[in-house]
């Protein structure tokens, strides 16, 4: 049986989420990649998890040489197609973001929207390191998850939404022994067409926790954000962590 996160990102999800077309926020949080990354016009950056380009195609737009990674590939086609009608060219790459050898060396790499965490501790932990390996010496890494501190606070969550494509029902449980929120959702279409997307199990680290991951695979973190935006870390209310890292020296890993 597939696992989750191998059927979940397809139309359905970009019919659920259809905010995530907004593209204006999408280029205001670009707008801060670009200066915590900090890098000259034409850097190579790696976008793991890349979605339908919502980030690399206005990052693309700046200068920078992108390679948009994902294993969707209905994402992938909705992202070549969005990076046509903005004119600018990002090398796509369909592949799972375990499998990083053989790719970079990159001036720098982003992870975003809690992309990184479906897998077990261990696999999530080599995917940092094999990040740590497809970067050059001292390139930054930013990567955005969301904040379980701040999630347990608002349990137990049940929303309902409606949007262009039907009703939404969003529930989702954090279990605090596994460290993961379970994800349920449910699209009623105009019509009364019932989908069920598969359900998502992704675990969100504290953010000590992360920390930590990030160290050990030798990337230390330079700065804490609350947000894809300039506001700072509140452990326990930022509904986002948003760590920027620098690749060490692989013996200076811990």
């Amino acid at each position: 049986m597939a696992a989750w996160y191998q059927t979940l990102f397809d139309d359905r999800y970009l019919r659920f989420y259809p905010e995530l077309f907004d593209l204006d926020s999408a280029r205001h949080e670009a707008e801060f990649i670009d200066r915590a990354l900090a890098l000259p016009t034409n850097a190579s950056v790696l976008d793991l998890g890349c979605g339908f380009g919502r980030h690399s195609v206005p990052l693309a737009a700046m200068g920078y040489r992108i390679t948009g990674l994902d294993a969707s590939l209905p994402m992938l086609n909705a992202a070549s197609k969005l990076a046509a009608e903005h004119g600018v060219g990002v090398n796509w790459i369909e592949r799972d973001m375990r499998e990083l050898t053989g790719l970079g060396p990159f001036d720098a790499c982003v992870c975003l929207y809690t992309v990184f965490g479906y897998f077990d501790d261990a696999t999530n932990e080599a995917i940092l390191r094999a990040v740590h390996d497809v970067l050059i010496p001292n390139a930054p890494f930013l990567i955005d998850v969301s904040n379980p501190l701040a999630f347990v606070a608002r349990q137990p969550s049940e929303t309902w939404r409606e949007g262009p494509f039907g009703l939404r029902l969003e529930r989702s449980v954090y279990d605090g022994v596994s460290g993961r929120v379970i994800a349920d959702r449910l699209l009623v279409t105009p019509d009364g067409k019932r989908e069920e997307l598969p359900q998502s199990s992704v675990r969100l680290y504290t953010p000590s926790e992360l920390r930590r991951l990030l160290e050990r695979a030798g990337l230390a973190v330079e700065a804490a954000y609350g947000a894809l935006d300039d506001v700072p870390l509140d452990p326990l209310r930022s509904p986002r962590i948003v760590y920027l890292a620098r690749r060490r020296a692989r013996q200076e890993r811990t």
